[in-house]
């Protein structure tokens, strides 16, 4: 893990929407890429979609985790049938890069949360984080670059 993994850059995010697929519960990281598959297999039905913006979106309430594979999906048009949309308003962001294979991304999400946040001035301001795909990911290449952005808020003294 490089020590710019734990370098955020902090950012305004304007709102957004993500269309996709979801997994409910505890489920594999063999679970989430074959949802993957089935979306890139559909995403020609979502309205307005831009293939190049993928999202993976981890929601959590309470104990309950939700996995969402989705694109940035323009505004109106039906959800298509048996996916989802969730729309996120406008926030603040810190954005940390993940360099190298998919299968170290848990210990850098885990880094963020344990190492960074903690230490940081800043909180986590909603029950979410997501990873943000664009032509940059290759999948099982350690030359592979994707982005997380977890919703901060300032800590108040």
């Amino acid at each position: 893990m490089s020590p710019k993994t734990f370098e955020p850059r902090i950012i305004f995010k304007p709102a957004f929407t993500v269309v996709g697929l979801t997994l409910n519960g505890t489920h594999s990281a063999d679970d989430r890429d074959a949802l993957w598959d089935i979306l890139a297999e559909r995403y020609r039905e979502i309205h307005q979609v831009d293939p190049d913006a993928g999202y993976g979106v981890h929601l959590n309430s309470g104990n309950h985790h939700t996995y969402l594979a989705g694109l940035s999906a323009g505004p109106g048009g039906a959800i298509p049938q048996g996916m989802t949309a969730q729309h996120f308003g406008p926030h603040t962001y810190a954005v940390f890069t993940h360099n190298g294979f998919s299968s170290a991304l848990a210990g850098t999400v885990d880094g963020i949360f344990s190492i960074w946040l903690p230490d940081s001035g800043f909180h986590q301001a909603a029950g979410y984080y997501f990873e943000y795909y664009d032509d940059r990911f290759q999948p099982n290449s350690i030359d592979s670059l994707l982005f997380i952005f977890v919703p901060v808020a300032e800590n108040k003294p």
